[in-house]
């Protein structure tokens, strides 16, 4: 209770907080506006608390997503195309304050509010899982994704919620929770699945696996899986859906990832410090001619795209934030303080992460609008959970 009483306190009704961060939280593929918009009102109201309460909950995390932020600032600055760069500031401007105001936010709340968010989050990626998933099989798009996202974002998105939802603290193992977690693993992987994503849904089973050595799925919940991946499979086997093996056919012809990799070696020796700037893959890419998909923009890596737009410093600070990150994470699993359902949270975002950075090798999400603030939405819950772990240290002593 002592440790309850020392929490960051706002100035502002708790309810009105806990309904920004309930619809920012099932908002990421849902509207970019409404995200943006959740994200953009918490910052402000977090503008106006006080600077002792804010600096209460300022830590390592936030600490150095600040010094990511700061290099790839100066990169915007000094960059060999700064028309293009500049787009940068009002694009991942949202990512900065909302690693200020996210993690504030949740430091105010108690246990219940904190898993009741999470749960929403994960509820909500399931909602938007179904809607991407029909609008495939009802042939309105070439991959499932929803309303404001692309299909890889969208992939991405489901896939750290599939994560989240296989390592979330779950009480009852009754026959209705069984069945309740069941269809969300489900409605879930369906949605990476038919993202025809290759990389995610590969991710998504490891992950999957993962989940079963660590004894986080009952056999009662492996047999309820395997029996629907079995109709499933089987369901394919004897009625194949021809457009859809159409459309995974057209779209395995449309990978360049070698011709990227190719123009990496090329120009990996020049602006090695500070890069070329944000958003400069057009300008700098030296075989354009050669893709077979020319709507590609980016480098489909994390770690090449911060390599080229931010060069060495700004690939360090983003290797840093991620080695914190995940620290911060396996420091509160060992930690014996560690409230136990916290500890299935925090290993809940470190998979999340981890299914991120994976992807990250792929795609990319430091830099997207949608996936960064999700990003920031996850690592905020180990903030809020490290921050009660300070306040039991300092109480014991």
């Amino acid at each position: 209770m002592k440790a309850e009483k020392q929490m960051v306190k706002s100035r502002f009704n708790s309810l009105i907080i806990l309904s920004l961060l309930i619809v920012l939280s099932i908002s990421f593929v849902l509207s970019l506006f409404v995200m943006q918009l959740m994200a953009g009102i918490l910052f402000v109201l977090w503008l106006f608390e006080k600077h002792d309460e804010r600096k209460k909950a300022f830590d390592n995390i936030l600490k150095f997503i600040l010094v990511f932020g700061l290099v790839r600032l100066i990169t915007i600055f000094l960059s060999e195309f700064p028309q293009n760069s500049y787009e940068s500031i009002y694009k991942e401007g949202l990512f900065y304050t909302s690693a200020a105001a996210i993690p504030f936010y949740l430091k105010t709340f108690n246990k219940k509010s904190i898993l009741t968010i999470m749960l929403v989050f994960i509820i909500g990626a399931a909602v938007m899982s179904l809607v991407g998933s029909t609008r495939f099989f009802m042939n309105h798009v070439e991959r499932a994704q929803a309303f404001t996202s692309s299909y890889a974002v969208f992939s991405s998105y489901l896939l750290a919620a599939f994560s989240v939802a296989l390592f979330y603290p779950k009480k009852a193992k009754s026959n209705s929770q069984i069945l309740f977690w069941s269809a969300i693993y489900i409605i879930i992987l369906i949605g990476i699945v038919t993202s025809l994503g290759r990389a995610n849904i590969a991710i998504a089973l490891l992950i999957f696996a993962a989940a079963i050595v660590a004894k986080q799925i009952p056999l009662r919940q492996i047999i309820i899986l395997g029996i629907f991946f079995l109709i499933g499979a089987l369901i394919y086997i004897y009625n194949p859906s021809t457009s859809m093996e159409q459309r995974v056919e057209n779209i395995t012809q449309l990978s360049d990832r070698d011709i990227i990799w190719q123009g990496a070696k090329e120009i990996s020796s020049e602006h090695p410090f500070l890069g070329y700037g944000p958003r400069t893959f057009h300008q700098v890419f030296p075989f354009k001619e050669k893709f077979a998909d020319k709507g590609i923009g980016g480098w489909h890596n994390d770690f090449l795209q911060i390599y080229f737009e931010s060069g060495i410093f700004g690939l360090i600070s983003f290797i840093v934030l991620l080695w914190v990150t995940i620290k911060t994470s396996f420091t509160q699993l060992r930690n014996k303080k560690t409230d136990a359902e916290f500890k299935f949270l925090s290993a809940s975002v470190l998979a999340s992460v981890i299914t991120l950075v994976l992807s990250g090798l792929f795609a990319g999400f430091i830099t997207s609008v949608v996936l960064s603030i999700a990003f920031v939405f996850l690592i905020s819950f180990l903030s809020r959970i490290d921050f009660e772990n300070t306040l039991d240290q300092k109480t014991s002593n």
